[in-house]
């Protein structure tokens, strides 16, 4: 139903826009009429209407369109404008840097989860992600960290049923065991994904709050499991959880309890750990 004031054409153009994503990356009229309910005559229409304004572009081997050029600029000008990429942007480069491992800012976006920001990691094994994925809400780090933070009606409205799809045999099976893990999620302050959304992949998240201490992200380490062990979960987790109450502080979040205030209380503290994690190691040997 069109509210009074809105352009029923440029509403038809957005949901257009909207049936493309990190799983359709190209999509025909059909496709894009069956997902808009949008006639296909005037999903053409407005097809080559964004495709001439360079909004799209038009695969002209298989004839199927995908996001052009125009929409990416005017999409990375959010970038620049939202606070929470010049929070964060340093914050997620250090860890990175610390770590040698992929680190990611994830957003809540209706009942999806989507990955705004990423730090490539610097091993030759790596995740095939990429900014504007959509992930598992339920089955990884980031998901739950962000999930713990509703309320258990805003959590059913996201999650309606009770089973849980399978990601691995290790997902949870059920809203009723996620809702429990939650409530740990919320003392701890730290969400790991044990081998749920990929197997061989551990997800470590923590997240992260604005000046009304509103929580708007989350910022997680997903590491692969022959890389770790308990000892360095625990040591990623303080890490990730370190970073996100810095990203947190530079939104205006107040948190008497957190000391870190800058980049250099991290990396100190991330030097002193591995040398204490390096000598339990040598002396266990």
């Amino acid at each position: 139903m069109v509210s009074q004031g809105s352009n029923k054409s440029l509403l038809r153009a957005v949901l257009v826009i909207k049936s493309f994503s990190s799983e359709a990356l190209e999509l025909g009229a059909a496709e894009i009429s069956r997902k808009s309910g949008i006639p296909r005559a005037t999903a053409h229409r407005i097809l080559a209407t964004l495709t001439e304004g360079g909004l799209l572009e038009q695969n002209k081997i298989t004839g199927k369109y995908r996001i052009g050029p125009g929409l990416y600029m005017q999409g990375s000008l959010y970038l620049s404008t939202t606070d929470i990429f010049k929070a964060a942007g340093a914050v997620l480069k250090e860890l990175n840097d610390l770590t040698n491992e992929c680190v990611y800012v994830s957003v809540l976006y209706g009942a999806n989860l989507v990955l705004i920001m990423k730090e490539e990691s610097k091993y030759d094994f790596r995740l095939a992600t990429h900014i504007g994925s959509t992930l598992n809400i339920y089955a990884t780090g980031m998901g739950k960290a962000l999930l713990s933070a509703l309320t258990d009606a805003e959590l059913d409205s996201i999650i309606p049923e009770e089973k849980l799809q399978p990601k691995t045999k290790n997902t949870i099976a059920t809203k009723s065991e996620l809702k429990l893990e939650l409530e740990k999620i919320k003392k701890t302050g730290i969400s790991f994904d044990m081998e749920e959304n990929a197997e061989g992949v551990i997800g470590i998240a923590s997240v992260i709050r604005d000046s009304s201490s509103k929580v708007v992200a989350a910022l997680g380490i997903p590491v692969p499991s022959f890389r770790t062990n308990q000892a360095t979960r625990n040591l990623i987790a303080k890490l990730v959880q370190m970073g996100s109450s810095l990203v947190s502080y530079r939104l205006g979040y107040q948190d008497n309890a957190n000391t870190i205030r800058n980049i250099q209380d991290i990396r100190s503290w991330w030097k002193q750990k591995k040398v204490e994690l390096n000598s339990v190691n040598l002396s266990t040997d």
